[in-house]
């Protein structure tokens, strides 16, 4: 069994890794870019496209696709951290439909480039599908008609075949995706195209540019592209994912399972939970649980909690029972930033941009923040620059205590909502005081 170190993820594994540049001397450019995940990476991308002749340097503190766009579960999804119903309320219907709409446009977009220079990442467009199996995860599926078309019981089994499943919903904007090679992909192609990227290379900002390695980098603009890795205040606060992968299934096992499509697929339970048939047939499943550190200080020991690793593999094999005797090879986590009204956030002021706090739904927003964070710097017109969250002031985390007991609190009463659910058959009491507290 595999270590569950930092970056010992499944996606990890792969034989695709990025080499960037050392860092040896001052160096001068018209942009740079603090931070190796899609983020910044996307952000570079856009930049070129608009722009050939910009000189820009990418800075990375330790190897490309180290953080969460090495390790998350390969949705790239149209989903957002906040429920549509809540965005209408706060923004519109038409801005909200405009949000999903850009986002849409994103999945397209990520599969076309992945098509043509990351083949390795397996990227297909094929949906992704949410399902109940008590009652009160059904009642709630029913009122959650952005999740997509609604599946009975026999559509949903002839699709996949999930124990103990009542209905579905599926959506056909996701692409399921092996995130580190798309990443790989990505670094390698923006390579070609004349951008800098330097590895083990530490940034940080500084008057005229950046200090990387103890050489000054001049930039007259410089983004700051680390997520959770970012500076440690109130904007947001590091919470864990964990996942778990079955070595290579056998066709008679997908055979019983189904999903031959490799759609992106999760239960409608309160504690989050996404899975992913892979490339190379494995089941990853990942989900929350793992609990937030005080401070807000990011501990790597946190990746690879023990009892978190085994309710996801338990979880696993009470959807499929033919997963008994299969053996679950690679066990990893990592962290998210979260702002405290779950939204993300994308903020430039002529001389420094940030973007982030995309609260697990990475892989697509990381493509459209990164678009408009190039249209930010360069003046693009565009209809983007107008979504609501952009150069959107950040609501501060409450300060601790308070922060810790309240985030930590709410992780254990997800987990007891579900199991009041699983014991009602009707949806949770205790999560209608949950809602309003965490603002989604």
């Amino acid at each position: 069994m595999l270590d569950s170190k930092a970056n010992n993820s499944l996606w990890a594994d792969s034989k695709e890794r990025f080499k960037g540049k050392s860092l040896d001397s001052n160096l001068d450019f018209d942009v740079a870019i603090i931070g190796g995940g899609f983020s910044g990476l996307w952000t570079a991308f856009h930049l070129n496209q608009i722009d050939r002749t910009l000189r820009i340097a990418i800075f990375e503190a330790r190897e490309i696709g180290f953080g969460a766009s090495g390790r998350n579960g390969g949705w790239a999804s149209s989903e957002y951290p906040v429920s549509k119903k809540t965005l209408i309320r706060k923004i519109g219907l038409a801005s909200t439909e405009r949000l999903f709409a850009a986002l849409s446009q994103s999945i397209d977009e990520i599969g076309k480039f992945a098509g043509k220079h990351a083949p390795e990442a397996g990227f297909k467009k094929s949906g992704s599908l949410y399902f109940a199996r008590n009652e009160g995860q059904l009642r709630r599926l029913e009122e959650k008609s952005e999740a997509g078309e609604w599946l009975s019981k026999d559509s949903l089994r002839e699709l996949i075949n999930i124990k103990g499943a009542l209905a579905g919903r599926f959506n056909p904007e996701c692409a399921t995706v092996h995130p580190y090679n798309l990443l790989q992909g990505l670094a390698k192609f923006i390579s070609s195209r004349g951008i800098s990227i330097y590895t083990n290379s530490w940034a940080t900002r500084v008057n005229g540019g950046i200090l990387a390695s103890s050489f000054f980098v001049r930039a007259p603009i410089v983004v700051q592209a680390t997520e959770v890795y970012g500076d440690k205040n109130r904007s947001f606060i590091p919470l864990y994912s964990l996942m778990v992968a079955t070595e290579p299934l056998s066709k008679s096992v997908w055979s019983e399972i189904g999903n031959k499509e490799r759609f992106t697929f999760a239960e409608n339970a309160h504690v989050i939970n996404y899975a992913q048939r892979t490339v190379d047939n494995r089941l990853a499943l990942g989900g929350r649980g793992a609990t937030s550190p005080f401070g807000s200080i990011l501990q790597e020991s946190r990746e690879s909690n023990e009892k978190v690793h085994k309710r996801l593999i338990d979880l696993a094999k009470s959807w499929f029972p033919a997963l008994d005797d299969v053996e679950f090879t690679h066990r990893w986590g990592g962290a998210v930033a979260i702002t405290r009204d779950w939204e993300p956030y994308l903020q430039f002021d002529g001389g420094f941009g940030k973007l982030g706090g995309y609260a697990g739904d990475g892989v697509t927003m990381s493509h459209l923040a990164g678009k408009i964070m190039a249209q930010e710097i360069l003046n693009i017109k565009s209809d983007l620059r107008s979504l609501h969250f952009v150069n959107k002031k950040i609501r501060e985390w409450e300060p601790e205590p308070l922060r810790y007991l309240g985030v930590n609190t709410l992780i254990y009463l997800s987990t007891i909502s579900d199991r009041e659910e699983e014991l009602t058959k009707r949806p949770s009491k205790i999560n209608r005081f949950i809602e309003p507290v965490i603002l989604r």
